[in-house]
């Protein structure tokens, strides 16, 4: 005769034991989501603790609030992981990459694409879509303001502020075409980190460091 095999409920230690390793599970997968989506720091941080910030109440970003704890030359960039960097600051480069320690509003290349009459810069990044504008030899980027890469566009994707602070001189020429020119990767952290090792590349050394924070028009 076969026997019968009965089963054995689970016994009420186990029982209480699951709900709660599911409940710590999704507590460390939300405070990693949250670490993750926070701002980031770089360098010597402590030192020279620059921050950027969004002008409020602008589609796209025309000005950026800067604030840096002692004189320094910056640059910013909206980074969008996985496309590739816009050049923000110096605007142009006839411009100064210097700025007094303390809080300052700066008008960003965008600003400038504006006054000259490019309407283009302030559509929704819904309404523009494709792959980023081809520069000078073909690259992607090319040193152009690329508006498809502003904040979260049609395929999902995110930007970032970079406020990078260097007691070095910045060249705008160097920053637009070895920084502003290139593709980089798509995950958030290997993109940010790229982009500061490249700009890093166009100075000689010396105290830095950067501030990274999501971009939400």
């Amino acid at each position: 005769m076969t026997a019968i095999q009965r089963h054995v409920p689970s016994t009420p230690q186990e029982v209480s034991v699951r709900p709660a390793s599911i409940a710590t599970v999704l507590m460390l997968a939300l405070l990693a989501a949250c670490a993750s989506s926070g701002p980031r720091q770089f360098g010597q941080y402590t030192t020279l603790s620059p921050k950027v910030a969004a002008a409020p109440n602008e589609r796209a970003p025309l000005h950026v609030n800067v604030e840096v704890a002692q004189a320094s030359n910056v640059a910013v960039f909206l980074v969008t992981p996985g496309r590739g960097t816009l050049l923000l600051f110096p605007d142009d480069s006839a411009a100064s990459s210097r700025v007094d320690a303390g809080s300052h509003q700066l008008a960003t290349s965008l600003a400038r694409r504006v006054a000259r009459g490019d309407s283009g810069v302030l559509r929704r990044p819904s309404d523009v879509g494709g792959l980023p504008s081809r520069g000078r030899g073909g690259r992607p980027g090319g040193g152009i303001a690329d508006t498809s890469m502003i904040g979260r566009n049609g395929f999902g994707m995110r930007s970032f502020l970079l406020v990078y602070a260097t007691d070095q001189p910045l060249s705008y020429t160097a920053l637009n075409d070895r920084v502003a020119a290139l593709t980089i990767p798509a995950e958030d952290t290997e993109a940010l980190n790229t982009v500061t090792k490249l700009i890093r590349d166009t100075t000689r050394g010396g105290a830095w460091a950067a501030f990274a924070t999501e971009y939400a028009p």
